[in-house]
């Protein structure tokens, strides 16, 4: 087994936006897509509101915030793409009407979680801040993002993207709690503009033959776990996942120790296995268990990352022992880091979710999931999970959220925040219903 050593840490990535390496994004996305993504084709649904949204923005008289749903981690770099080519045509004949100053340009800020670009690779690390991609830390003060957004919905070039559920939830159909920051950043913009709050769903498609690619992923779940499978291909597909759910629950329960109890629903032995894999990290990472799971995941995760990745750590100007404890301190954390990864997962896992009639896209992400399981009891991460290529992806954009400042002095700063965020939750939902109404045509029932 490869020993985990200490390493130094990036520190705050401050973004530098430059004009030439967008340009050279825009000529590599759709290669980069393809040959790393594994993404065949991305198409977008009412495009009209995306473009009328920068439109306004570059009127200079909204501020626009794009809120998209985060259920995949080629979701950013699909957004990027979708941002900046896919509208470039019917941006360049707008722009023929505008002045020169005030032309369109198809881009925008984005917000990306601060420990990204220690799984993303060094592609993302040397592009994200040159494309003014800012990092943020969940459930901590961020005091150099937070300046850098505030003055962004003031004075900022560019719009501001984020995904407001805080991280990948692996259901394209299902908003899961969004935080209170697309609410915090719409309050921050100047009192005479209104903001303009744009909720997108992100989908992707795996394949047009459904019952063939899940029995595919089922067999390299056989492969992964060691398991046998007891069915044929005569075996009904739902049946097939709630057996490998119920092996893959089995499993973690032996893992944990936990010999559940048979009066507990499914959803309750996820909980007991998350509550359980949580509970052993928060010893070894001596932090306190505070919040949702959410919240404690975030805790352990950055916990680790300071570990693993310290700002202050230089190897050539330590001591030979403080390297050595810098490296058991990071040998520690991979361990703790290894049951936050199950946890990662295994929240989002609702058998409910695939309830006949249950649209093929459903059936997928249910059997990617259950894979990816594996994944992490085996040591990986969301850059190791399976993700199957020549995939197509799709970007509905939802109805145009308008928030006036104006309109809502009378009310108190958090009635205010709480307003915007339901709104969006529920606009969130509202967007990725239609998507799945519109772009699941297969369904497989008991």
């Amino acid at each position: 087994m490869c020993m985990a050593r200490a390493s130094a840490g990036r520190g705050f990535v401050y973004p530098r936006y430059s004009a030439a390496v967008r340009k050279f994004m825009n000529a590599v996305g759709r290669a980069y897509l393809y040959v790393i993504e594994g993404v065949n084709s991305v198409s977008i649904l009412n495009q009209e509101a995306l473009i009328d949204g920068l439109e306004k923005f570059y009127d200079k008289n909204h501020k626009l915030i794009i809120a998209f749903r985060h259920v995949a981690k080629e979701d950013a770099q699909v957004m990027m793409y979708a941002l900046n080519r896919k509208i470039h045509r019917q941006i360049r004949k707008r722009n023929r009407h505008r002045d020169k100053t005030d032309k369109i340009i198809a881009h925008a800020q984005f917000i990306y979680g601060i420990d990204a670009l220690n799984w993303a690779g060094k592609a993302a690390a040397w592009l994200f801040p040159r494309i003014g991609c800012v990092p943020v830390q969940n459930g901590s003060s961020n005091r150099n993002g937070l300046n850098i957004l505030r003055n962004g919905m003031r004075e900022g070039k560019f719009p501001i993207a984020l995904a407001p559920e805080g991280q990948v939830t692996y259901h394209m159909y299902t908003c899961y709690p969004i935080a209170s920051g697309v609410a915090s950043l719409a309050s921050w913009a100047d009192d005479d503009k209104d903001v303009i709050i744009l909720p997108v769903a992100i989908g992707y498609k795996h394949t047009d033959h459904p019952e063939q690619f899940i029995r595919s992923v089922v067999e390299r779940w056989e492969h992964l776990s060691g398991i046998k499978l007891d069915t044929d291909r005569s075996t009904p597909i739902l049946a097939l996942l709630h057996k490998v759910f119920d092996i893959t629950v089995s499993l973690l329960n032996e893992m944990y120790e936990l010999h559940g109890e048979t009066t507990l629903t499914p959803r309750e032995q996820i909980n007991a296995i998350c509550e359980k894999a949580l509970d052993l990290a928060e010893q070894l990472a001596n932090v306190r268990a505070e919040g949702t799971i959410l919240d404690r995941l975030f805790k352990v995760r950055y916990t680790g990352m300071d570990a693993i990745h310290p700002n202050w750590f230089n190897p050539f100007q330590i001591a030979p022992v403080k390297r050595s404890l810098a490296d058991f301190d990071a040998l520690k954390a991979h361990v703790y880091l290894r049951h936050s990864q199950v946890v990662d997962v295994l929240e989002y896992i609702h058998p409910e979710y695939i309830t006949s009639p249950c649209s093929a896209g459903r059936a997928c992400e249910f059997a990617l999931n259950l894979l990816d399981v594996l994944n992490r009891i085996q040591g990986g991460n969301i850059n190791s999970r399976f993700t199957p290529r020549n995939k197509k992806a799709i970007v509905s954009i939802g109805n145009a959220i308008h928030f006036s400042q104006s309109e809502t002095r009378s009310s108190t700063k958090r009635n205010r925040l709480k307003a915007i965020t339901n709104e969006v939750q529920s606009e969130l939902q509202a967007v990725s219903t239609r998507l799945e109404t519109i772009w699941e045509t297969f369904v497989f029932t008991e």
